[in-house]
């Protein structure tokens, strides 16, 4: 999704150093933490007085997967635009940590997760406030974790896609193709070979003083010979990507509706499509529309494992079956962009909505495995 300040140069702090940081020196982590920030016990959406959830079921599909009480709560707020959620989990624990990114602020944020103990269900003691975990980050926007729960993250600015090592040094997994500087990376997602396949649209060059120098591509990029490959040039406006539970389908979105900030045409693509993987895992062919998500424009998505896709939309989450039936939506107040499943049980649902974040626990899990780290 399109942001709106300039580049500066990007600087990191490793996820453990940060949680270091906290422990031990929480005064010094009180600077960090951003401000105007804190729990509402009466946040704007859903009302507390209103009994009526902000939840749509078209199927009973879908209300099988939210169970019998869902209760969408709300995390935090005061962001720019957030984005590019990834989870990671401690071993052997409740623990985590969802990493997402605040264009607007030139942020990446943290908030630690506690789990849903004591009553399994997400009370005011699952979380903690949020902490700056990098800035300036070039605009991050998508992001996820390798199979070494490395954190990737692309960088609109940075004109790349960088990896965190959990000594936070950070360096450049791909930032040029065939000698050019890649536009604007978006969003990305791990193949279970580790290939990472990432969507590299121009939006960065209709806002920023950059040029685009390549055609809008989706890559392929193999950690172990190094070799960036176009696998589609295809699209508009490439953007969110995900793979179906066995990876046998890869989901990429366009949203070439919206060309620049502000803007929308309607007669431009804000769809779905699928395209059949390969059975060597590294090319994909076979186009096809699997849905068209209004009002608005879809973002990112994630998928679950029933292989049902959850696309962020202008009015929230849209929750379609792997035939492309909307099942069920996710109201929310604000444009939403990207989620992520994540917790302990991967039944957590973490949703980025403009200037918020939001959870619900599902009675569903991640088409992915949760990444782990050491405490």
């Amino acid at each position: 999704m399109p942001a709106s300040i300039l580049l500066r140069r990007t600087s990191a702090l490793s996820i453990l150093a940060c949680v270091s940081l906290f422990q031990a020196h929480p005064a010094s982590a009180q600077k960090t933490e951003i401000l105007n920030l804190s729990y509402e016990k009466n946040p704007p959406y859903p009302e507390a007085q209103n009994p009526q959830l902000p939840l749509e079921v078209y199927d009973p599909a879908f209300a099988e997967i939210l169970g019998k009480q869902p209760a969408l709560v709300h995390l935090a707020k005061g962001f720019g635009f957030t984005e590019g959620p990834v989870f990671l989990s401690v071993k052997n624990s409740d623990e985590g940590f969802l990493i997402f990114t605040d264009q607007i602020n030139d942020n990446i944020n943290l908030i630690r997760w506690h789990g849903l103990t004591p009553y399994n269900t997400i009370t005011p003691a699952s979380w903690s406030e949020p902490v700056v975990f990098r800035h300036p980050s070039s605009i991050a926007d998508g992001q996820t974790a390798d199979l070494n729960a490395n954190l990737l993250t692309a960088e609109t600015t940075g004109r790349r896609v960088s990896i965190t090592k959990h000594d936070g040094t950070v360096e450049t997994l791909a930032g040029s193709y065939e000698g050019k500087p890649l536009n604007s990376p978006n969003d990305l997602v791990v193949k279970s070979d580790g290939s990472v396949w990432f969507t590299d649209p121009s939006y960065g060059s209709l806002q920023f003083p950059q040029e685009a120098f390549l055609p809008n591509n989706v890559y392929r990029y193999d950690p172990k010979t190094k070799a960036l490959t176009v696998v589609t040039g295809n699209l508009q406006m490439p953007n969110g990507i995900a793979f179906s539970p066995d990876e046998k389908i890869l989901y990429i979105i366009d949203s070439g509706a919206i060309q620049a900030p502000r803007t929308y045409y309607y007669d431009k693509p804000h769809t779905i499509y699928a395209f059949d993987v390969s059975a060597d895992g590294k090319t994909i062919s076979n186009q096809r529309e699997f849905a068209v998500v209004y009002p608005g424009f879809p973002d990112g998505m994630r998928l679950d494992a029933k292989g049902n896709v959850y696309s962020g939309a202008l009015d929230g989450i849209h929750v379609f079956n792997p035939k492309g039936k909307m099942i069920g939506k996710i109201k929310l107040p604000k444009q939403t962009a990207n989620l992520t499943f994540g917790g302990r049980d991967n039944n957590i649902l973490f949703i980025c909505s403009s200037d918020s974040v939001w959870a619900i626990k599902l009675n569903t899990t991640g088409a992915k495995p949760v990444p782990q780290i050491e405490r």
